[in-house]
């Protein structure tokens, strides 16, 4: 049965109570795939590494035995309790698997373990999903991009859940920092928190202190320089950064959350009858940034801010297209820039 995007969360929170024989988790977000099997798991089974309670089978004994999935799933553990069956790997032969496990009407009553399949970008004519969509006894849980909205919404429920005391600048902040990785997000809250300590009062500046990595620095000084319209320099840092690693869609996203506050603040001055440096002050910077910002703001007009952010958009979707290397691209965006000597 398909579980609606909107019963997710709290589908997955009550899974041990559903009455249910197992679920498949699916779908093109790969680390929201991930995420929701993991969870899944512990709250069938708190301890994964358990060898009473939890079987993993691989997609090689599922080939070489397809009646082993009825095996484990009508079995008892030694010592009593839900056993979880595991398929991480599965291809066709998961599906052949479950196939025959479900051609008992009544499989389901049969047994009170719980399978758990993590699976890909399946399509709607996927026989694994198929199957798992149309048996009553079985959840699909399908993995699409979450949006920044419930992205934010998951930040501040983990947030409240700890007891830390925060504002709408911190969620924005952590989401803008950590993406929409949820496990990403989940060790990064969890790296803070211990930070924290006793004292729960976190703000937008002491995440700026505490995540600011070396790359994020080095990012942060292209940023800078392009804003300052310094664009040769701009692009040697942006080629020092990918021959040390550094991901150009990244630096992409920090351009264009850069841009975005200059747009922010701009519109403020021009049509919200805001000073100049309160408009600064709304866009929550670190304060390493502020000056370069408050230059910036002063010498871009809104005109070439939306026409530059728009370029941006333009320049990501050439960047995933693949029609050439991401950095090719981006490194020719910024030369564009560049007068000749």
């Amino acid at each position: 049965m398909k579980i609606p995007p909107y019963q997710i969360e709290s589908y997955i929170n009550r899974v041990a109570q559903e009455k249910i024989a197992g679920c498949l988790v699916f779908g093109p977000e790969a680390a929201l795939v991930n995420y929701r099997f993991n969870l899944i798991a512990k709250k069938i089974s708190p301890n994964l590494s358990d060898p009473f309670l939890v079987t993993n089978l691989s997609k090689e004994k599922l080939s070489e035995d397809k009646a082993i999935l009825g095996e484990e799933f009508f079995s008892y553990s030694m010592l009593g309790g839900r056993k979880l069956i595991l398929i991480r790997d599965c291809d066709a032969s998961a599906g052949a698997a479950l196939k025959l496990l479900f051609s008992d009407p009544d499989f389901a009553k049969k047994g009170e373990n719980f399978i758990l399949v993590q699976g890909g970008d399946l399509d709607k004519s996927s026989a694994l999903r198929k199957l798992c969509e149309e048996n009553p006894h079985f959840a699909a849980i399908a993995c699409y991009e979450d949006t920044e909205q419930v992205i934010k919404k998951f930040i501040a429920d983990e947030l409240v859940r700890n007891k830390v005391k925060f504002d709408v600048n911190v969620t924005q902040s952590l989401f803008e920092k950590f993406g929409k990785n949820r496990q990403v997000i989940l060790s990064e809250l969890a790296k803070i928190l211990l930070f924290l300590g006793k004292e729960k009062n976190l703000t937008a500046e002491l995440i700026e202190k505490l995540t600011a990595s070396e790359s994020e620095i080095s990012g942060n000084e292209f940023v800078s320089n392009f804003s300052l319209q310094k664009f040769d320099l701009a692009l040697l840092t942006a080629e020092k950064l990918f021959r040390y690693g550094f991901e150009p869609i990244t630096l992409l996203r920090f351009l264009s959350n850069h841009l975005q506050k200059l747009y922010m603040a701009r519109t403020e001055i021009d049509f919200g009858g805001i000073s100049f440096d309160e408009a600064v002050r709304n866009q929550r910077l670190f304060f390493k940034a502020e000056a370069d910002f408050r230059v910036a703001l002063k010498n871009f007009s809104r005109e070439f801010l939306i026409n530059i952010l728009a370029q941006l958009v333009q320049l990501e979707l050439e960047m995933k297209s693949g029609n050439m290397p991401a950095k090719l691209v981006f490194a020719v965006f910024v030369r564009n820039f560049v007068k000749p000597s």
